[in-house]
C-alpha cells in the first residue's frame, strides 16, 4: 500500500512574515542629522508607512541625495522599493547600507527577508544569523529562520527557531502547523500535541489542514489526524489522496464506518482503482462485513490481475472464516497469473496446513523455498506446518537447517524454541535451556512479533519470574487484541504477582473476546511469527 500524501509548503506565511520584517527601527541608529533633513525623512517615513510607496521613495531620495551615508534613509528607500515589487532594487539599497555598516540590524533583516522571498535560503539564512547574533531572542528572525530549517526539512532546528518565536507563531495557522509538523518530526510528539490541543482543526487553511492530517497519521496518531484530514478533505472532496489518506487513518484507528464511507464517496466521484478497493475490502472485512469484503477484493482483481495482494487478501479474509475451497479457488487464479509467486505459494500452503493435508502443504512450502532460497517463507511455513502436525522432530530439522543460514531470523528461532519446548524439553535440560535463549532473542530482534512473547513468557511463568511473564503477555495482546491465549496466561500471572483486581480485568476482557469471536466480529489481524505473504 503506497504511503501517505507528501504536502507542499504554505504560500500564506510568506506574506505574514513580510509584514513582520520591513520594519523601520529608527530608534537602534544612533546620532544627529540636520533639521532639514530629519524633517524630510520623517516625511518620507509617513508616506512609506501610509504605503504611498512613490511619493515616500521620492522624498526620501531627496534625503539621500543630501546624505548618501544616511543608514536610516538607505533602508527607509529599501523598504519602499520592496513595497513596490522592485525587489532587486530594494536589495542595492539594503546591500549598500551593510557595505557602510555590515552589522545595522534594520537592513540585515531586510535584505534577508528580500532574499527570503526569492528562495534564496543560504543567502538568507547567512543575514539571519548576523541579526541573531545582535538580537538572539527576536521574534520575526527566529521566525525565518525556523521557516527555512522547515523549508530544507531540519525540523529539530525548525522546532527550536520557531519555538523562540511562539507567541508570535500561535498568532498565525500556517507558522503554527509547521511549528507542529516539526515537532512531531523531530520526535516531540507531546508538544506537538499539546500545541494543536490549543486549537482546532477548522481553524487552519486547508493546505495546513492536510499537512497536518498527513504528519499526525505518520507519527501513528490517527486519532488526532483523521479530524484534520477530514476538514481537508470537505474543502477538496475530489482529492483522490486527501480521500485515501483519510480513509487509511480512519482505519488504522478502528473508525470503520467512516473509512467504508469515505472510499464509497471516492469510487463514486468516479476515482475507483484496484488500490481504493483493496482498501475498501479491509475496511469491510475488519468491520465484520465478509461479503462485502469479499466482493471489493473480487473488484480489486478484476482492475488490477497483476497485484498479487488482491489474491492474498481474498484468501486471507476466506481463511479467517475457514471458507478453505474458495481460498483455494482465488490462489489458484492468482498463480494462473503468477505461476512462479513464492508468496502465493506460500498462502496456498498455510490454507492446505489448516486443512491437515500436510502433504500438499509441504509441497507448496518446498516450492515457495525454492523459488526464493534468500527468503524464509518456504522454510518458516514448513516448519510450523510440521509443528501443527505434531512432528517437531521433523519441523527441528527444518528449522536448523535454516538458522545456519540465517541465525538471527526472530521468526525462524521463534519455531526453534516453540520446536524445542513441543518435543519435551523440560525445565534443567539443556534443550530448555536452548528455548529460552532463542525465544529471548527472538522477541530482542523484533519485538512486533506476538507468539514468540507469548512462548517466552510462558517459559517465565515456569520459573516463577511473573514480573517478566506479565510483561511479556502484555506485549503479546498489545500487538494482537485477538489473541486469546495472551490474556489467559496474563491472568494467571497477576494472581501469583497478588494482583487480582488486574486478573478479574484481564479475564473480562478474554470473555468478552471470545463473545466477539463467537458472535463472529473480525478481530485484528495477529502479528504471528510467521512472515506475512504481502511483505
Amino acid at each position: 500500500m503506497r504511503s501517505l500524501t507528501s504536502v507542499g509548503w504554505s504560500k500564506a506565511v510568506r506574506c505574514v512574515l513580510l509584514l513582520l520584517a520591513l520594519q523601520l527601527d529608527a530608534k537602534l541608529v544612533p546620532g544627529q542629522t540636520p533639521a532639514n533633513i530629519q524633517a524630510e525623512y520623517d516625511r518620507a517615513e509617513s508616506l512609506v508607512r501610509s504605503r504611498r510607496w512613490d511619493e515616500g521613495l521620492a522624498a526620501v531620495n531627496r534625503v539621500l541625495a543630501a546624505d548618501p551615508r544616511n543608514l536610516k534613509a538607505l533602508n527607509l528607500a529599501g523598504i519602499a522599493c520592496s513595497g513596490k515589487g522592485e525587489s532587486t532594487q530594494a536589495d542595492r539599497y539594503f546591500e549598500r547600507a551593510l557595505k557602510l555598516d555590515p552589522h545595522f540590524l534594520p537592513a540585515l533583516k531586510n535584505l534577508s527577508v528580500s532574499e527570503f522571498n526569492a528562495h534564496q535560503y543560504s543567502l538568507a539564512e547567512k543575514h539571519l544569523l548576523a541579526a541573531q547574533q545582535q538580537l538572539p531572542d527576536d521574534p520575526t528572525i527566529n521566525i525565518y529562520l525556523g521557516e527555512i530549517a522547515y523549508n530544507q526539512q531540519h525540523y529539530s532546528l525548525a522546532a527550536e527557531r520557531l519555538n523562540r518565536a511562539s507567541q508570535l507563531v500561535t498568532r498565525n495557522g500556517s507558522l503554527t502547523a509547521h511549528l507542529a509538523v516539526s515537532l512531531l518530526r523531530s520526535g516531540q510528539k507531546q508538544q506537538a500535541l499539546e500545541l494543536l490541543s490549543q486549537t482546532t482543526p477548522a481553524g487552519f487553511d486547508p493546505q495546513s489542514q492536510l499537512t497536518l492530517g498527513v504528519t499526525l497519521a505518520e507519527s501513528d496518531s490517527n486519532e488526532q489526524a483523521i479530524p484534520y484530514l477530514a476538514e481537508a478533505f470537505k474543502h477538496d472532496p475530489d482529492s483522490y489522496d486527501i480521500g485515501f489518506d483519510l480513509a487509511l487513518a480512519c482505519l488504522r484507528d478502528r473508525q470503520y464506518p467512516t473509512a467504508i464511507a469515505t472510499l464509497q464517496e471516492l469510487i463514486g466521484r468516479g476515482h475507483d482503482s484496484s488500490e481504493l478497493e483493496n482498501l475498501l475490502g479491509e475496511a469491510f472485512a475488519a468491520n465484520g462485513a465478509t461479503r462485502d469484503a469479499l466482493d471489493a477484493f473480487r473488484r480489486a482483481i478484476a482492475i488490477d490481475p497483476a497485484d498479487e495482494d488482491n489474491y492474498l487478501d481474498y484468501a486471507s479474509v476466506c481463511l479467517d472464516h475457514r471458507g478453505f475451497d474458495d481460498a483455494l479457488k482465488v490462489l489458484a487464479l492468482g498463480l494462473q497469473t503468477h505461476p512462479r509467486s513464492e508468496r502465493l505459494l506460500f498462502m496456498r500452503g498455510v490454507v492446505e496446513a489448516s486443512e491437515d493435508n500436510f502433504d500438499l502443504a509441504e509441497n507448496d512450502f518446498q516450492q515457495a523455498s525454492l523459488l526464493n532460497p534468500q527468503h524464509d517463507l518456504g522454510a518458516v511455513g514448513l516448519g510450523s506446518a510440521y509443528l501443527q502436525h505434531g512432528d517437531s522432530a521433523q519441523a527441528l530439522k527444518v528449522t536448523r537447517a535454516e538458522l545456519r543460514q540465517k541465525p538471527n531470523d526472530p521468526s525462524l528461532l521463534y519455531l526453534l524454541g516453540e520446536g524445542l519446548l513441543s518435543a519435551g524439553a523440560a525445565p534443567g535440560q539443556p534443550a530448555y535451556a536452548e528455548a529460552q535463549q532463542a525465544l529471548e532473542k527472538s522477541v530482542k530482534l523484533n519485538p512486533a512479533l506476538c507468539l514468540p512473547h507469548i512462548s517466552l513468557g510462558t517459559i517465565y511463568l515456569r520459573e516463577e519470574r511473573y514480573q517478566e511473564a506479565a510483561a511479556q503477555f502484555e506485549a503479546a495482546r498489545a500487538i494482537d487484541p485477538g489473541e486469546n491465549s495472551a490474556y489467559s496466561h496474563l491472568a494467571v500471572a497477576y494472581r501469583h504477582l497478588g494482583q487480582p483486581d488486574k486478573a478479574k480485568e484481564v479475564l473480562s476482557a478474554l470473555q468478552a473476546l471470545l463473545e466477539q469471536q463467537r458472535s463472529g466480529a473480525r478481530t485484528p489481524a495477529k502479528a504471528s511469527p510467521k512472515p506475512d505473504p504481502k511483505s
